[in-house]
Order: structure tokens, then sequence, then C-alpha cells
């Protein structure tokens, strides 16, 4: 070569050998030029084959896909081509082909990349460098569930999350908390939102959901008092072709559980029995007489020519369906080129619940663009919208679910929904207990119709340059929100039959006159902007320091406005006219917040961690000079795995990872997110309440033959200058550990959560009642709650043969510290209504009643037993009844031998006086596997240590107006022949039926149960299709699946047949859907 160049340029051969010279490098350049084919294999991080991988040549058009052995070959310009390689699920990967004719390429999943970054207040870190307590999940743990609620699938699958599902009424969602703490912030895309914005997202656009557990979360401020939940929804990836994904289901829903109810036969007896025991059923032609119906009832006689029917008439299995159908779908497209990405999608759920003409639907947009508009500036959009509409028949009362509840269990089943079982007439049915009415009349077309349309639009735009200086970053983010809600009613009236067997005439039996037509229309306007300066560099490769620095302002508006009529003057018209009988009723709010941001860390070779972070938040609550607070957080750690010391020790072959963690935060609340709350609007100045009181009513004034009415005014009373911030502290201890090369996780956290400074009136001042003003509130108590949480989870990969299981727990306890003013006359009443240094009182939710510690057997138990137990020397007791304890030992049972029994309410609101009563212990399990195309997973939720207090219809019985519930009344103890009370008892698991019985005259822990569940939550069983049979099709990917939810439930509440979730204490809540789902998911 060397030969060849001196003879190239030697003097004599210049002028020839100069064309010789342009010849080589012509040709040269014309080779560079020139296709190369290049060849390849893509796997994954085990080794396995991926087919179907998109292989583009980045700047073009020009690519292909792996065949099913994940081979590809592909022709690109010359050997400085970049390969762009591409997978759903899999990060994508850019490839230099350098020369290189054969490539090796191994993809990541993207779930493992987002389980090693973690987003964290107003930054992104390593998992493996965060100081403070955050649990995260991702998306393909989310999208295993099927149900409309992000909170729903969120249950059961990670750490320091307690919740219940107290309804499983379409539109509804779990009652979600960050360790038994309230209601926390949630955090969408860098804006602050509630819970409601929350479960209004589609699943499938949702990326990632972080939770903020400890002080970490003071620097959201006054509104992350209860902890943070942060989500980041979906965007494309630069450089990838577009990806078109579809997600269908649908599924056959019914009630997971509720009580069995008595039959027609069941509820005669019974009440023969109750009137029998009662001693209001004698004299033997009574008794003849009744055993002669009661026969009847049994055989279902049925004469329609004189009318007699005795057939029964089960309410709740001809209104209730065991199959109400849900749809579902969404279609999303992705995609990006070098500098722009996009993500836009579009979800629709329709959900009918249980009753007929009951339908829940919400249609979801979200699209995501971002542009790499030069090397230093990025921009991004977002808009996220939505439309939800509940359509029902519009029943009196407010609350139509309810109506249908109360109906399904206070019709007696001897009564029937049709005059003669014809349709076309409404059976006539004296409303009974609670005011229920003939189900049968429950439809749009007779009692009117009930639409509540919600509308909501977000539009927000963000911008990011890097600045001159290494590291540092501008970031602004600005933000618009619409909300509309328009809400019409329109209770109808009508009319019900009586059949004339004699003439065959339908007669009317009563009209429903209480009519009623409104309409609601309700308004809010969001405006968010935030500006911050993000610092990221790493000196000496060994020292990495992060900074954040920032402004934030948030302005709401809100407009009300509700009219209505009743009784409604023009039933066929839907316009509400004027006249005396409308109400109208409006208010406008704005609320204004501004604050200060700054976070600041640093990590050496990311063995020793500290970070810093704060907020300064305003409130227009406070008077000035105590609106503005300073809420301050620290967190440090020490990853003991990264010493070298420990690197070489034998410990490290088998505990692969240490972290040891400790955080401390301080936060305010202002409450503000409960309108009626401690800390009312503008409370701090003088004025006037108007509308106060009553009023001075005028006869007819204007001679327009309408009186008029002037409402009163008051002074307001002395101003609240007092109140302020309440104040919270945050204590977090915990530690990181992994085992086997980390395929074994363990994460524990010990916390406390201190309040101070809760509102409350000081019971040591006193105003002359001629003042006529209140003492006012100041912040005087305090409260705690503290407990442990943290998983354990199992992944490994034994072949094609993919697998994990984890199990998580979180235990949470509440107790107040101080309250202020309490003084007592005498040892039991501070015992008796003491709230401090207690974990369990009144207040906070345990409820005081009488210990049951047997029943009694005979009458001459009765006779001998030496407690007064029934205030009548026993006179009222009969076998079976229950047995108290006589805790004071005076031989009397009364208020004094009462105990607060069962757990504690998890979260009181000292507003209202109202205990949320989670369970105090929350837990999930999460299993499944993969192999060769079938996945299966399913994922469980449990709940301990709750309580379950049954009242009235638990307790009582039947009545004349009231059904009943099979276990209360079959299974009570009662005479062998019900007619003949001298006849021998036969033992029964509950007391005998009968009115005024002493067993049931107060709360007793008989009818109090402790609620311990396991729910299977979900269960998945898919399959996917091989790429060879599905490309030709163009399909990159095809999953069949089908998915239960609440298939199965483990819990304590067999006796009362309730669903262990549900909260009220007579069993009327709608409980929990199961669900049974067949989907699939398509990727173009």
């Amino acid at each position: 070569m060397k030969h060849f160049l001196n003879e190239l340029i030697s003097a004599g051969n210049r002028r020839k050998n100069f064309f010789l010279l342009l010849v080589v490098l012509v040709s040269s350049a014309m080779l560079q030029a020139q296709n190369v084919a290049v060849s390849g294999i893509v796997k994954d991080v085990t080794g396995e084959p991926l087919p179907g991988v998109n292989i583009m040549e980045k700047g073009t058009t020009n690519g292909t896909i792996t065949d099913v052995d994940g081979k590809f070959t592909l022709s690109v310009k010359g050997t400085n081509a970049v390969l762009t390689v591409s997978f759903v699920g899999y990060a994508p990967q850019e490839i230099s082909v350098k020369g290189k004719r054969n490539l090796d390429v191994t993809l990541k999943e993207d779930t493992e990349l987002l389980d090693e970054v973690v987003v964290v207040g107003y930054a992104t870190q390593k998992k493996a460098t965060v100081a403070a307590a955050v649990s995260s999940v991702n998306n393909k743990d989310l999208a295993r569930s099927t149900s409309t609620s992000a909170a729903n699938a969120l249950v059961g699958k990670v750490s320091g999350i307690t919740a219940r599902q107290k309804s499983g009424q379409p539109g509804t969602s779990t009652n979600l908390e960050i360790r038994n703490m309230g209601t926390p912030l949630y955090v969408i895309d860098g804006i602050m939102k509630d819970e409601t914005a929350f479960n209004a997202l589609d699943i499938h656009d949702i990326e990632n959901v972080s939770i903020l557990k400890d002080g970490a979360a003071a620097i959201y401020g006054v509104k992350a008092a209860n902890g943070v939940v942060l989500i980041t929804t979906k965007t494309g990836k630069k450089g990838q072709k577009p990806q078109i994904n579809l997600n269908a289901h649908m599924g056959w829903q019914g009630w997971t559980k509720y009580p069995e109810l008595l039959n027609a036969y069941q509820w005669k007896w019974g009440n023969y029995m109750k009137q029998a025991n009662d001693g209001n059923l004698t004299g033997a032609d009574n008794i003849a007489n009744a055993k002669a119906d009661l026969e009847k009832w049994r055989t279902g006689y049925y004469n329609p020519a004189t009318g007699e029917d005795y057939r029964g008439y089960d309410w709740k299995d001809n209104f209730v369906s065991n199959s109400a159908p849900q749809y579902y779908v969404n279609a999303n497209i992705s995609g990006g080129t070098e500098k722009t990405d996009y993500y836009i999608s579009v979800g629709h759920i329709d959900q009918d619940a249980v009753f007929k003409e009951y339908n829940y639907n919400r249609t979801n947009l979200q699209a995501n663009f971002n542009m790499q508009l030069t090397d230093k500036l990025k921009v991004g959009f977002q808009t996220l919208g939505k439309i939800e509409q509940n359509v029902n028949p519009a029943l009196p009362g407010g609350d139509d679910y309810f109506q249908m509840r109360n109906s399904i269990f206070n019709l007696i089943p001897t009564m029937r929904p049709y005059a003669n079982d014809n349709p076309d007439y409404l059976n006539y049915i004296s409303p009974t207990h609670d005011g229920a009415r003939n189900m049968a009349a429950y439809t749009i077309d007779n009692a009117g119709k009930h639409q509540k349309d919600f509308r909501t639009i977000q539009l927000s735009a963000n911008l990011e340059y890097k600045t001159p200086l290494p590291g540092l970053t501008a970031k602004g983010l600005l933000s618009y929100y619409y909300e509309t809600l328009h809400q019409t009613d329109n209770e109808k009236s009508w009319n019900e039959y009586r059949y004339d067997p004699a003439t065959q005439e339908y007669k009317v039996a009563s009209t429903k006159t209480d009519t009623y037509r409104g309409d609601v229309r309700n308004h809010k306007v969001e405006m968010m902007g935030q500006f911050t300066l993000n610092y990221d560099h790493i000196f000496a490769k060994d020292h990495h320091v992060t900074a954040v620095a920032g402004f934030e302002f948030f302005k709401e508006d809100r407009k009300y406005l509700t009219v209505a009529q009743s009784p409604v003057e023009n039933p066929f018209v839907e316009n509400i006219t004027t006249n005396a009988n409308n109400t109208v009723s409006n208010s406008v709010r704005t609320i204004t917040t501004a604050s200060f941001i700054f976070r600041a860390g640093y990590s050496y070779k990311e063995k020793y961690i500290i970070d810093f972070a704060g907020r300064y938040d305003a409130s227009w609550r406070f008077l000035p000079g105590n609106q503005w607070g300073f809420f301050p957080s620290v967190s440090g750690a020490w990853r003991l795995s990264e010493e070298e010391f420990y690197k070489d020790s034998k410990v490290a072959d088998w505990i692969s990872s240490i972290k040891l963690r400790a955080s401390y935060g301080e936060m305010g609340d202002d409450m503000a997110k409960n309108f009626n709350s401690s800390y009312p609007d503008f409370a701090y100045l003088p004025g006037y309440a108007f509308n106060n009181g009553g009023a001075i009513i005028s006869s007819n004034p204007l001679g327009n033959g309408q009186d008029a009415y002037t409402t009163g005014t008051a002074y307001k009373g002395i101003p609240q200058t007092g109140l302020s911030w309440m104040k919270i502290s945050m204590m977090n201890v915990g530690f990181d550990m992994g085992f086997l090369n980390d395929r074994l996780k363990l994460e524990v956290d010990f916390f406390k959560r201190k309040r101070s400074g809760i509102p409350a009136t000081p019971t040591d001042i006193i105003y002359p009642y001629e003042a006529g003003y209140s003492v006012q509130r100041q912040n005087l108590n305090s409260d705690q709650v503290s407990g442990i949480d943290g998983m354990v989870k199992w992944n490994d990969r034994v072949n094609d043969f993919n697998y994990f299981v984890g199990v998580n727990l979180t235990l949470a306890r509440q107790k107040t510290i101080n309250n202020y003013g309490e003084v007592f006359l005498n040892g039991w009443d501070q015992y008796r209504w003491g709230q401090a240094n207690r974990w369990s009182n009144v207040k906070n939710g345990a409820v005081w009643m009488w210990e049951t510690i047997g029943v009694f057997q005979t009458q001459e138990e009765i006779d001998n037993y030496p407690v007064n137990i029934d205030g009548a020397n026993n006179v009222n007791l009969r076998p079976g009844d229950l047995i108290f304890k006589d805790v004071n030992g005076d031989g009397l049972i009364d208020d004094y031998d009462k105990r607060p029994l069962g757990y504690a309410a998890t979260d009181y609101d000292w507003d209202s006086g109202n205990a949320n009563k989670n369970p105090l212990l929350s837990m999930g399990i999460n299993l499944g596997f993969e192999y060769k195309g079938i996945d299966f997973a399913a994922d469980f939720a449990g709940g301990f240590m709750n309580t379950f207090i049954g009242d009235w219809h638990v307790k009582y019985g039947i009545g004349t107006d009231q059904m009943g519930y099979v276990y209360n009344v079959v299974d009570s103890w009662q005479h062998e022949d019900i007619f003949d009370t001298k006849s021998p008892w036969k033992r029964g698991k509950f007391p005998a039926v009968r009115s005024n019985n002493p067993s049931i005259r107060d709360w007793n822990d008989f009818y109090a149960k402790e609620i311990n569940y396991l729910r299977l939550r979900n269960l998945v069983v898919g399959y996917t299709l091989p790429v060879k049979w599905t490309k030709k099709a163009l399909i990159q990917k095809l999953r069949v699946y089908f998915e239960g939810s609440n298939l199965l439930c483990w819990d304590s509440l067999n006796d009362f047949g309730f669903d262990p979730e549900i909260s009220s204490v007579t069993g009327f809540d709608y409980p929990q859907h199961k669900v049974y789902t067949v989907g699939v998911n398509v990727t173009f």
C-alpha cells in the first residue's frame, strides 16, 4: 500500500495518477452510498427470540419485522446507518450499523425500566436511590383489572394503600387512602387533581402510579397532608412507527352477596310465630284460621274467579339481574419521528346496574404530543376529556338507588306488582316500612327520568429549555380545566289499581301526587401555572447533585344554580314554569392559591443519599399574617450493599441489595377540601349572614294574590381570628432488601403521623346566652396515625416459564392524643367519655356495647339467674335470649356494663363526627405466570381488624309491614309447635322472633361481627396467538382472555350474608359486582 501511494504522488506520474486517485475516491464514495444488507436476531433478556419486532432505518420509511424465530434482514443505505428497534411492551433501542453485517439485539421490557425509575415530587429518580417511602405500580399490573375505576384497579397491588369499596353502584369507586390517613392528593402529569379525576382516567392510558407515603409529600404542601398519588399517563416513543392498540371486553354482572330473603310462606309463618310469642295469637278459632291461612301460602293456592291469591312473589329475583351487561372499548395510536412523539386514545365504558333502566356510561379522550423544536427546546401539549352520563328512573327522596334497595327488602312477598297480573295496571301496595312502594312503578316511562351529564376538558402545555449552564433546565406548565354538570329530574305521578273479579274492573286505589322537577347546572374552571428551574449534574463522576426551585399558582371558579318545582304545575311541559312552587338557589365561589417550591438532593456514588424539599403555601382561609405556611421535609438513605466491604463479603451472594431509609416532613392542612369544614370562608372577617332564622310573611302585598316573605339577617358573630394551619408531622423509617440477585425483594416501613392544632371549641370559655354569640374555634386538639407497611415479592424465570408472587400488608391505627378541656365529675365519666390518649373510644368509632357471654337454654336457668338483665327481674326473658356480662358486678345490666368493643375508626372526621372505618389491616396477594403465549394472574385483596355492627332488620326480624332475612327468622329459637307456646323450645342461632326482645334492646356484641375477609378481586387467563398466525392480517399481537372480578370471598359475615365491605348497619348498601368478562387485545 505504501509503495502504491508513493507511485501515485511521484513527480513523473502526477498527471496520470491524479485521474487514478480521483477514480479511487469516487469509487470509495459510491461504495459508501451503496445499499448494505444487515441481518440479525432480536431476543429478550432471557435469550428468547422475539417475533414481530419493528426494525426501522432511522430517518427513513425503510423497515421490516422479525420472523417467528426473531430473525430479520434489512437493506440499508451505507455502513453508517442507524437502526431503530421497537416492540410493544419493550423499550426501543437505536443501534448503529458501523459496518456490521450481523447484529444481536436484546430488548428490555418497558416494565423493567419503569420499575427502575419512579416519579417523586417534581422529579424522577432511580428507584435504587430513592430515600423516601414510595410505592409504585406499572400499567401492566393495573391493566389486569377490567374495572371502570382506576382506584379499584389499584387495590391490593401496592403497600401503603388501605381501601374499602362501600358500594358497587355503577360510577362509584373504592374509598382509597394512604395508610388510613384520609383521602390523598392526586397529581396527574404534574397537575393537582382530586379522586374524581383519577377515577375518570382510562386504565389503559395510565403508564405508572407512584404513592408518596411519608414526609416527602410535604413538597405538595397543604393538600398533601394525607399523602400523594402521582399518576403518569402514556406518551409515544420517538422513532417508532405508528402502532395501533385495540382493547375491548364485555362482561356480565351480578351482586356478590346479598342475604337470603323470606319467601311468602316463611314470612307468614314468621309473623304468626311472632304473634304467638307475643301472646297475641290465642283462641282455638284464631289458631285454626292461622293454620289454614298458612297452609294456603305453603301450597300457593290461587283462584282467579274469587280473587283468592296465595302465590308468593320474589321481588329480588324479578327486579335484580344476575347478568347485567358491561361493555368497554379503547383504541389508541402511538408513535413518533426523530423529534416528535404522540399518543392518542379514545375509550368508552357502558355499564348497566342490576336494576332495569339504570345505566352509567363514560367516554374518555386523551392526546399527548411532544416536540423537540431545537436541541435545547422541547414543548408538549396534552388534552384530556371526559363525557359521563347517569340515567335512571327519577324516584322520591333524591337517592334513586336507595329507593330500589329499600323496596327490594321492604316489599313483603305476599304482594304482587300488577293487579290481576296485568302489566298495564300497577297493583296497589300500601307504602310499607321506610316508604317502600311498588317496584314495578319504578320505570322511566312511569316514574320519570333522572339524568346527570358530566363533561370535562383539560388543556395543558409544557415547555422545557436546556440553559447554557450544564445540568440546568427551565420548565413551564400551564393548564386550563373546564367542567360542567347538568342534572335534570322529572318525578311524575302514577296510579295504582285494585282488580274486582266480580265486575272484572280495574279501579284506581291510589295516586302518587308528590311530583317534582329539578334542573341543576354547575360549572367549574381551574387554571394552574407552574414554573421551575431544575438542576441535575454529576461532578467528578461520584457526586450527583439535583435541585428544583419554582413557583406555582392555582385558581378555581365555581358556579352552582338549582331550580326546582314541586308539585309540578304542568306535567306535560318539561320547562319549569314560574309559579309559587318554585325554589331557586345558587352560589359562586372562587379559590386562589400561590406556592413556592424547592427541592435539593445529593448522592455520593449512589451510596449516601440525602434529599431536602419544602413548600411555602398560602391559604385565603386565615387572617393576613397567618396565611402563609412553610412545610419542609428531609429524607436520607444508605445503600449498604454498595460498600466495597459488603460486595466482598459472602453475605452479598444471597443478600444482593440493602438500603436503609429515614424521612421526616412537616405539612399544614386548612381542610379546604371540605366546604363546611372547621375553617369557613373568611371567618376572620366580621359581617352578616343572610337567609338566617325565620321570615316575615306578608299577605298579598302586591295585590296579585300571592304572599311574599322576607328572610332574616343576623350578625355572624365574633370573627375567628385565632385559627391557623393544622400542623402535621410525619416520620418514617424503613429498609429495602433484595435476595438472590434481587429475585426476592423485601420492603418494610414504620411510620407515624401526628396532627396538632385540630380545631375545637374551648369548653372553659362561656359567653352569656344573651350575647347571641358562639365561642370561636381554636387550634386545640391532636391525634396520630401509626403503623407498619411492607411488601415481599418473588419474580423468576425458568426457561420459558416466567412467574411471580407477592404479598403486601398495611397496618395503620389512629389514636387521640389530646382533647382540650375534658372535665369529668367521676372516674366512670372519664372512662366512658374521655378521648385523650385513647386508641379506641366512642368518638373514634368504637361502639360501647354489652358483652355477650352466653344464651339461656331453659326457663329454669332464667328463673335462677342472679343478674337482672331486662330491668324487670328477667320476667321478659325467654330461652334463646342473650346473657350479658355484669361487668361492674352490681347485679344489674345497664349502661355501666357497656365497654368499647370492636375496632376504632381509622379516619375520624372531626367536623361531622363520622367515622370512616376502613380496615386497620389491609393486605394484597398477587401471583401469576407466563408460558409460551399463555398468561395467568390472580389478585387478592383483604381487610382485617374492622367491625360490622348490625342494627334494625339485622336484629328485629320481621313485622306486619316489614320484610326479613331468612337467617334471623327461620334459624331462630322457636317452639316445636309455633302456635303452642307451651311446646318445647327448638334451639337456633338467633333469639326468638318477638316484639321488645331484651336481646335486641341496645347495642351488644352478638350482632357485632369482626370483619375479616380475603377477596379474589381479579382472575385473568389469556392466550397470545403466535405471530406467524396473525402477521398475514398485519396484526402484531393478538391476545384473547377471560377475566373474573370478585369471584370468591372468604369472610366472617356468613351469618349475616352481607358483602364485608358495605358500611350500612342494615345491609341496604348496593353490594359489589361479581363480573365475568371476555376480551381481546390487538396490536397493529
